[in-house]
């Protein structure tokens, strides 16, 4: 009859029961195997433009939290109202910690990049890639992407041209695919600035791809 020392024995004893217990951890979502939490099309922020697209683009953008919230706020008066005060503003979190947020305001027209060194708070220009939205749109190495969109002619508000300035900012993200990321970044800023151009009443074209 073989006999099975005790020495070799407690190790493969304490290396199932290892086993089993990570099954266990990973099964019901405990650290560290916490399950990515869902990101609903009823809890993002409105301002954020069509939730389907909107979703889509935080899941390729946002990093792997248990659970996400969002806080939305639209105010100011729109070009209708002859007013230039119009903002709008989402934050995402996660597990209490701000991820990303995307802010509208109405500026005066400036020219592209004179209002990115504004937008993006930062005069880097070597660190900027343009994309094709609106009058103007930039990303950045640090994964801010902004937008410039055409919104109020000149006589519709008082002091001249206005456009609407959308800033994208994401302030965390994992080590995942960098070209999905930057393409998630600049979906959400064309869809939040789509949102706002309708909002704010603009009477000019928005220049976004469809």
């Amino acid at each position: 009859m073989a006999v099975v020392s005790k020495r070799f024995l407690i190790p493969v004893v304490a290396l199932v029961a290892i086993g089993l217990a990570t099954g266990m951890f990973y099964m019901l979502g405990l650290p560290p195997f916490e399950k990515r939490g869902e990101i609903k099309a009823s809890d993002i922020c409105e301002s954020l433009g069509n939730p389907t697209k909107a979703v889509s683009a935080l899941e390729a953008t946002l990093p792997s939290e248990s659970e996400y919230s969002f806080e939305d706020t639209v105010t100011g008066k729109n070009v209708a109202q002859e007013g230039s005060s119009f903002t709008a503003a989402c934050f995402a979190y996660g597990d209490e910690e701000t991820l990303l947020s995307a802010r509208t305001e109405m500026l005066l027209t400036e020219p592209a990049e004179s209002w990115a060194d504004y937008a993006l708070d930062e005069k880097s220009e070597s660190d900027r890639e343009s994309f094709k939205a609106g009058s103007a749109g930039f990303i950045t190495a640090n994964n801010k992407a902004a937008v410039q969109v055409p919104c109020a002619k000149a006589g519709s508000i008082p002091g001249g041209e206005y456009s609407l300035s959308v800033v994208v900012d994401l302030k965390k993200k994992e080590a995942s695919s960098e070209a999905e990321v930057r393409q998630g970044l600049k979906d959400l800023t064309i869809e939040a600035a789509r949102y706002s151009h309708e909002k704010a009443k603009c009477n000019l074209p928005s220049e976004l791809p469809e």
